[in-house]
């Protein structure tokens, strides 16, 4: 099947502003939403101007790399201007999920944890929310206590970052906003890295507007603002510290090693909830669910859509081999650009590309399928089965980003074909005793702490 490409996703410079916040008073005030128009700077040009300026930027370096650090220069005074009136208040959490795309991951449980803790009844919290997902993002804390939403690159966006006195995101900040000193800085990241990250990529490429050297230079840079990291364990503390080249005299201050919050969860949910979430899916009862979660490649942006995926299963086999016992949950990275229309395999393929939590999606299938992404590493503190479809393995090692570990330790087979993947769904009654102990060694070293409890301990890391 041939995914049509939907319209492109692009990578905006950021926008920055001035207004002054309205406080929310009381700590029972529902949410309040703040919608607030973007401020108009170099990013904000004329949709036809910028494809030019892109277009011209993408094919040479040192003008780019130029023009970025100058934007970032008067971004950052004008930051550093807007921060100057304001005071950064110790009792309000400003939380940020992938670039604001969702309400999920680490920041999510973390906030979901204070809630809960009367210790933190006198906190306000921030939600940050990319504009076209804004009404959604609002409509989830309408009726969430001391919580506001703000539009990612509005002024009250900015503001709010300059107010907040801890500041928890999964992905790095704005490279013109730092943190004051009276700021702390959360880096939750999102995942366990598989492929290598940051200064850690050896194979040279170019990353839409990014060398491989300016990519490590933005994780660089992010790293000198941290208060804190968090991190699953000792393999995850030792390459995200190296990919972002943080100084080893300062790893044992700034990271948690004490489990990924967004994790808890895969630990504590019932079965009543398990239930409750196959129904919402549309998961018929009977079936099983397979969750195919693929992540994307460096090497396939095409200029004015963005990252394409060209290494789709065959759908048409699979539905004919297991339409009358599997379903399968599509979860394409959200870097990937393709529209896909799934509506001939209706009933057999579920597009979950919108569900904000993955977790959810861990919970409801009854195995995963990945290549390359770190989704297997959370996965695996479900116990269920795992697989792999990496047909370009050779090519993404070699020549797209390379491993930090040795993939044929991955508790899990490793399919080039679809009939390879049918095989191993037919066979997963012998799944166990292939790689049981094998899955059980890779728990232990890449989620030892990840036990229910990861967001009490790193809550009490950050606040006492």
């Amino acid at each position: 099947m041939r995914p049509r490409v939907s319209r492109p996703y692009r990578r905006h410079l950021h926008h920055g502003g001035e207004e002054e916040p309205r406080r929310q008073q009381g700590h029972d005030a529902r949410v309040r939403c703040v919608r607030s128009r973007p401020v108009r700077t170099v990013g904000g040009l004329r949709r036809a101007v910028r494809k030019v300026g892109f277009a011209v930027l993408r094919h040479t370096p040192r003008l780019r790399l130029a023009v970025r650090h100058a934007y970032w220069r008067v971004q950052r005074r004008r930051y550093e201007r807007l921060r100057a009136g304001i005071d950064v208040d110790s009792h309000l959490v400003f939380f940020e999920s992938f670039g604001g795309r969702s309400v999920s991951c680490s920041p999510k449980a973390l906030y979901q944890a204070m809630l809960r803790d009367e210790r933190y009844d006198d906190y306000r919290f921030v939600w940050s929310a990319k504009t076209d997902v804004f009404g959604k993002t609002a409509a989830l804390f309408r009726d969430a206590p001391r919580t506001n939403v703000v539009q990612r690159g509005s002024e009250e966006y900015f503001r709010t970052l300059a107010a907040a006195g801890t500041i928890i995101i999964n992905t790095r900040l704005p490279e013109y906003v730092w943190p004051s000193e009276a700021q702390t800085f959360v880096q939750c990241w999102h995942g366990t890295p598989l492929k290598r990250l940051g200064y850690d990529v050896r194979i040279e490429t170019t990353n839409a507007l990014n060398t491989t050297a300016e990519l490590a230079s933005r994780f660089g840079l992010d790293a000198r603002k941290w208060t804190y990291l968090i991190s699953p364990s000792a393999y995850t503390s030792e390459h995200l510290c190296d990919a972002f080249g943080l100084p080893q005299e300062r790893r044992a201050a700034v990271v948690i090693e004490e489990g990924y919050p967004r994790n808890d969860v895969l630990t504590t949910a019932d079965a009543a909830k398990v239930r409750l979430l196959r129904t919402s899916l549309g998961i018929p009862e009977g079936h099983k669910a397979l969750l195919y979660a693929p992540t994307w490649r460096d090497d396939s942006y095409r200029p004015g859509v963005g990252y394409t995926f060209d290494y789709l299963l065959d759908f048409d086999r699979m539905c004919e081999m297991l339409g009358d016992k599997w379903v399968v949950l599509f979860r394409p990275h959200y870097y990937v650009a393709n529209q896909f229309d799934f509506s001939k395999y209706e009933g057999f393929v579920i597009d979950v590309s919108k569900t904000g939590d993955i977790n959810d999606l861990y919970l409801a299938a009854d195995a995963l399928l990945t290549d390359y992404s770190s989704v297997m590493f959370d996965y695996a503190n479900t116990g269920k089965p795992m697989m792999l479809f990496t047909p370009d393995r050779d090519r993404y090692a070699d020549r797209i980003r390379g491993f930090y570990m040795d993939f044929d330790s991955i508790p899990a087979p490793n399919c080039e074909t679809t009939d390879e993947v049918i095989d191993e769904l037919f066979g997963l009654g012998a799944y166990e005793k292939r790689y049981g102990e094998q899955y059980r060694r890779f728990v232990q070293t890449y989620c030892p702490h990840d036990d229910g409890h990861a967001s009490e301990r790193v809550l009490h890391r950050i606040f006492g």
